[in-house]
């Protein structure tokens, strides 16, 4: 499925990019076939930018691929996917925020 999503921009204006994701929940590494049939997805729904998330990440052939789709496909892995939701938190909507509770955890360092 293809949306359009609004991310706010540095200077307050609307962003609006047509975005395909695509998720492998697997815990096993993915192939650079997967990455190939996911560019073709967003050919055949007319999609300029993809992300693909692997939660169990990459086989040894997928950074060249990344390589040469660097502006249209994004490969992110469990780590990458973690980052991003801890960064970005605090400006996900209420209702997410409930769906997803984490709580903030301070400790000190030596």
């Amino acid at each position: 499925m293809v949306e359009s999503i609004s991310l706010p921009a540095e200077d307050q204006w609307d962003l609006i990019l047509p975005v395909f994701v695509q998720v492998k929940s697997s815990s096993s590494p993915v192939n650079v076939e997967v990455i190939h049939r996911l560019h073709g997805s967003m050919k055949l729904v007319g999609a300029d930018q993809g992300l693909f998330i692997s939660w169990g990440g990459f086989n040894s052939k997928v950074p060249a691929e990344e390589r040469a789709q660097f502006f249209t496909v994004r490969l992110w892995d469990s780590g990458n996917l973690i980052q991003a939701l801890l960064e970005n938190y605090d400006k996900l909507s209420p209702d997410i925020q409930a769906d997803l509770p984490l709580k903030r955890v301070w400790a000190l360092v030596e």
